[in-house]
């Protein structure tokens, strides 16, 4: 990533005067907390699908230049290659996720996060979880309970794996993983499948998240949730395409997406709508 597009990117994030040569602790965590606040996470290429590239310049184009969002793939990807232009050294790895598992099997190894090490301490990188995105990055050891700026997590070894998980009423499972590296290639295969699998929840539903200081905000096709910090919960349902459109302005930072993407978007819900009122 040239200068230029570092601004950029910068500039996207809200992060345009930040001192990119103070520490770098402290700078990962100023990134790491804006990220995910300003680029939402979101499937909408999948839902209405397209396979979404992994190539770099496509991937800055989209998230920075368009100002969409992206899922994993997208979302760690940029954030590697902006971290790699800092000075960090950066290692990508595959996570089993197990975040709404009841009995706490995981899928496949599909979805990507990163590592980094910063003066002797490695830490668990990822801007682009969903639901449970981390907005701090998280020292990587286990048996220690980690304050973010939404929400406590904590590391448990099992079975020779790291496993992230998040405080709630209890604590709940997000993802297992090792530090074994991964190579483009890989996330390739598990970007191809995500996208276009017949089993993949990532072409079948719509799912738009993104999170701030105050509360995370999801869209699960027609439901939008908000999770304030305190607490509170919220939810209510979208019922035209207006609302769409002024949701995804307001809510998730989605306001220059083209009147026939959002036609697709609309579409497919009430096609979803349609299957459910038979299914019942």
């Amino acid at each position: 990533m040239d200068n230029q597009e570092l601004k950029l990117y910068l500039k996207r994030i809200g992060a345009e005067n930040t001192d990119v040569n103070e520490g770098k602790l402290k700078l990962l965590k100023t990134l790491h907390q804006l990220h995910p606040k300003h680029i939402t996470f979101e499937n909408i290429d999948p839902f209405t699908g397209k396979t979404p590239s992994l190539q770099s310049d496509i991937i800055f184009n989209k998230l920075v230049q368009l100002q969409r969002g992206g899922y994993c793939y997208e979302q760690n990807s940029l954030f590697k290659n902006v971290l790699e232009s800092l000075g960090f050294t950066i290692k990508m790895h595959l996570a089993r996720v197990v975040w709404g598992s009841k009995d706490g099997t995981g899928t496949a190894r599909s979805h990507m996060m990163l590592s980094t090490d910063i003066e002797g301490v490695k830490y668990l990188v990822d801007v682009g979880f969903g639901s449970m995105t981390l907005t701090s990055p998280m020292v990587l050891e286990t048996g220690i309970e980690q304050e973010t700026p939404n929400g406590l997590f904590r590391l448990v070894d099992t079975e020779g794996f790291y496993r992230l998980e998040v405080l709630k009423d209890e604590w709940l499972p997000i993802y297992k993983f090792s530090l074994e590296e991964v190579e483009f290639s890989d996330l390739e295969m598990a970007n191809w499948y995500i996208a276009t699998g017949p089993n993949s929840v990532f072409n079948q539903f719509l799912m738009i998240t993104r999170v701030d200081e105050e509360a995370r905000y999801a869209l699960f096709n027609s439901t939008l949730t908000v999770r304030w910090n305190d607490g509170r919960k919220e939810s209510s349902e979208m019922t035209d395409q207006d609302q769409l459109t002024l949701l995804l302005k307001n809510h998730f930072n989605l306001d220059h997406l083209s009147n026939d993407l959002l036609g697709k978007i609309d579409s497919k819900l009430k096609g979803i709508q349609a299957h459910f009122n038979v299914a019942q």
